[in-house]
């Protein structure tokens, strides 16, 4: 497989997991997304804004614009936007990052912020903001069974959208 297919792929993926996840949150009670749970975020609505911020900076970076204006601070109440926000900002990275031909994906860029300073492969920021987003949907899966919601969490591993892309569901 090319690298350019792997990103490809692996982007339409974060957009079928993102899809899931707003879905299955989008039919429980609005107020179970704002209650306190013990995790990295206190809430499940402070994980998806946590998602949605990240997703944003990740991909102006590595489209190379400006990132300076980017708004970090909290939303209070706007979980029905964020939840949108996420299917939006998911579905723009999937066509940008699909986009990139091989030797795009394999441009260094130079990250400087005051939490990280690297030089990678532009793939490998991809990668990551992937990863990133996997690791906090598992942590909402893990925070609404704190909250003693089981019924009907979806299943967002890769693998499965792998199985369900090739066997056409």
């Amino acid at each position: 497989m090319s690298l350019k297919k792997l990103i490809t792929n692996y982007a339409a993926f974060n957009v079928w997991a993102n899809q899931r996840i707003v879905s299955w949150l989008q039919g429980l009670d609005e107020e179970l997304l704002y209650r306190q749970t013990p995790s990295s975020f206190t809430s499940l609505d402070y994980t998806l804004q946590h998602i949605l911020r990240t997703q944003i900076f990740w991909r102006l970076f590595i489209m190379g614009q400006d990132y300076s204006h980017l708004k970090w601070a909290v939303r209070e109440r706007e979980v029905a936007n964020i939840l949108r926000e996420i299917l939006a900002i998911s579905e723009q990275m999937e066509t940008d990052f699909g986009a990139f031909e091989e030797a795009d994906l394999l441009t260094e860029l130079n990250l400087d912020t005051p939490w990280a300073k690297n030089r990678l492969p532009r793939y490998e920021y991809i990668v990551h903001v992937v990863n990133h987003s996997s690791f906090h949907r598992g942590q909402l899966v893990t925070m609404a069974r704190q909250l003693g919601i089981d019924k009907d969490i979806p299943n967002t591993d890769y693998n499965i959208y792998n199985t369900q892309r090739f066997n056409g569901n």
